[in-house]
């Protein structure tokens, strides 16, 4: 009958910059052992099952490179001499990938109402579709794209505070911040359900497989399921390290674009991995010392048709309409 021993230790990483996880990078190799560097037989992965026969008796090497960017919480059994040890690490790695830097130039501006606290941007069948936050504020908007003229204003719920939008299965789908809510509307934009909501709301997209994807405000992600629960859940990275303050998205040809609250940089990111690919810096397009009330960067729509972003933000002047040259690739 197999017996627990003690103790499994990791020479490598030996610590980290969090007493919670071990730093590698994606060249790296966790390198664990037994006491008394007693001899491996097998070390089975509790989480895939996987086995494994080290190939020294002595040491057990894990590649980061088989693990993903974030936290990885490694689980294992190790056997020796009739004995086995369980393990568990968090591990914490960094993305692989150097994120490729864009500037935005040679753009459009289109007007926009600075009194407008945007907090979400869509674009359907021809229109722009805003929301607006703020208690006592919160409003949902239809604009013209070719001049960003207002074509319809529909004030929402003094008590809530509006967020991201997205368009699903023929509704629209509104979040709401810290309301605990989410809003459904038809294509005419008649409320037609609210539902409850255990997260707070942030960005939202709709991706191809006509699934939503949320934000909150960390470095996590969120897949919804058809009943607004969460289904599953990714970090996103860079080679520095986790991206905090994810915030408006948009699903744009295959990737996740986000941009990050109080800056006028934008990620975009791949959604089989949450490695950030691109960061855009759009801090060019706005001059905040003649627009003093202009806030942070806060709205991402996509054209697929013309393939043109759009970009806003809290109280800004103008939408920003950029065509990127490498959707030409």
């Amino acid at each position: 009958m197999m017996t627990f021993g003690c103790g499994v230790y990791l020479d490598f990483p030996s610590e980290g910059n969090n007493s919670q996880w071990r730093l590698l990078t994606y060249t790296d190799t966790a390198v664990f052992h037994l006491p008394k560097y007693a001899p491996i037989d097998s070390v089975v992965n509790l989480k895939g099952k996987t086995v494994y026969y080290p190939r020294t008796a002595k040491y057990f090497r894990l590649p980061a490179s088989e693990l993903q960017p974030g936290i990885n919480e490694v689980s294992y059994i190790f056997y020796s001499n009739g004995k086995k040890r369980r393990s568990f690490e968090r591990l914490y790695m960094v993305s692989d990938i150097e994120p490729r830097q864009l500037t935005v130039d040679d753009y459009l501006l289109l007007k926009h109402d600075e009194d407008a606290f945007t907090q979400g941007l869509l674009w359907k069948d021809g229109y722009l579709y805003e929301t607006t936050g703020l208690i006592g504020e919160s409003s949902l908007r239809i604009l013209n794209p070719k001049n960003g003229d207002i074509i319809r204003n529909l004030p929402l719920d003094k008590q809530i505070f509006a967020e991201g939008f997205s368009w699903r299965s023929g509704e629209f789908i509104m979040l709401t911040w810290k309301d605990g809510l989410i809003y459904k509307f038809d294509a005419e934009l008649e409320q037609i359900g609210v539902f409850p909501y255990k997260h707070e709301g942030w960005g939202l997209t709709t991706t191809d497989d006509n699934v939503l994807l949320t934000s909150d405000g960390t470095y996590s992600l969120h897949y919804l399921d058809e009943n607004f629960k969460v289904d599953s859940t990714f970090q996103v990275y860079n080679n520095r390290g986790p991206v905090h303050y994810l915030n408006e998205l948009e699903y744009i040809e295959g990737k996740v674009w986000a941009n990050v609250l109080g800056s006028d940089i934008v990620q975009v990111i791949e959604l089989t991995n949450g490695k950030v690919l691109m960061e855009i810096d759009l801090s060019a397009c706005i001059d905040r010392h003649r627009y003093k009330q202009a806030g942070v960067l806060n709205g991402i729509a996509y054209n697929p048709h013309d393939k043109l972003v759009y970009f806003t933000g809290k109280n800004w002047p103008y939408i920003v309409v950029w065509r990127p040259l490498f959707f030409d690739k």
